[in-house]
Order: structure tokens, then C-alpha cells, then sequence
């Protein structure tokens, strides 16, 4: 109980800062590389080539006493609405799983809907949710997919009209 009311604590005030901070502007305006982290291939790097269209690649490996685990993932996504804290998205992710954490298979194919709460104009944190198409040694198989996510962007500044 302590736990959830600590998240949902942190979830309203990560929604009130944004609505503090610049009034009514977009604050994903601008937006072009990302850093950040991603689950669950933890490293990511997202670069928004257009105001609707972006490309994400993920990786993580990790090798512990003979253990080897890891992942590395490319993303599409695409912007269906921009408002001015939260933006809506559509996912299509291609993932490979390296190691023997993973269970089912070694690649999957997923479609997934997203949404990005912008707290700054070069900070935002993700959640992505759909289904996923695993396929390996073992055959194919469906699973839910969820992701969670944190990006620092870099923001395009506008030039001054001349």
C-alpha cells in the first residue's frame, strides 16, 4: 500500500510540474536526438527526424561468471497527436534477445501505442503498451509488450526571422 501510494504520489507530481512550467506551449516542440533509458534493453538513443516520425534503437549486454544477457532493438514510431504534455504514438519494434533470460524465443515483432508525458521541454518519460510476436527454437508465440522509459532531449532552438 505504502508502495503504490508512493507511485501515484510521483506520477501527480510529475503530471503538475509540466503544467507549472510554460504555461500552454508544446513542450515536445523542437525535440530532435534523445538519451536515455528503456526497458527492457535499458540503453536507448531516439532521434526524431520529422515532428511525426522518429527512429529508436535500444541495446544492453551484460555477461556475469558465464551468464551472458542482453538485448538490442530498433523502433519506428509514429506521432498521432501532440498536445502540449502529452504526445500519442504508434510503435513497430524489432527486437533480438541475447542469452538464456530470455524465454520463448530470440527475436520478436511487436505493435505497441505509446504516450509521452513531456516534465520539461528535454525531459519526458514513455510508456508503451501492445502485443508482441516472439519466434525461436522453441516455435512462435504471442505475449502483452510494455515498456517504460526516460529520454533527455536535445532541443532545436528557432532561429529569429530575418
Amino acid at each position: 500500500m505504502r508502495r503504490t501510494l508512493f507511485l501515484v504520489g510521483m506520477l501527480a507530481a510529475l503530471w503538475a510540474v509540466p503544467l507549472a512550467a510554460q504555461g500552454s506551449s508544446d513542450l515536445s516542440q523542437g525535440r530532435t536526438v534523445g538519451v536515455g533509458l528503456q526497458a527492457p534493453c535499458v540503453l536507448s538513443l531516439r532521434f526524431w527526424l520529422m515532428k511525426n516520425f522518429a527512429l529508436e534503437a535500444n541495446a544492453f549486454v551484460i555477461s556475469m561468471g558465464g551468464f551472458t544477457s542482453g538485448c538490442a532493438a530498433g523502433k519506428v514510431l509514429l506521432k498521432l497527436a501532440d498536445t502540449d504534455i502529452f504526445d500519442f504514438y504508434t510503435v513497430f519494434e524489432a527486437n533480438l534477445h541475447i542469452g538464456d533470460y530470455w524465454v520463448g524465443g530470440v527475436a520478436e515483432i511487436a505493435l505497441k501505442g505509446g504516450m509521452e508525458l513531456s516534465i520539461l521541454p528535454s525531459l519526458a518519460i514513455n510508456l508503451e503498451f501492445g502485443e508482441a510476436f516472439f519466434f525461436g527454437p522453441e516455435g512462435f508465440g504471442a505475449t502483452p509488450a510494455v515498456s517504460l522509459g526516460l529520454h533527455y532531449y536535445f532541443v532545436r532552438t528557432p532561429q529569429p526571422a530575418e
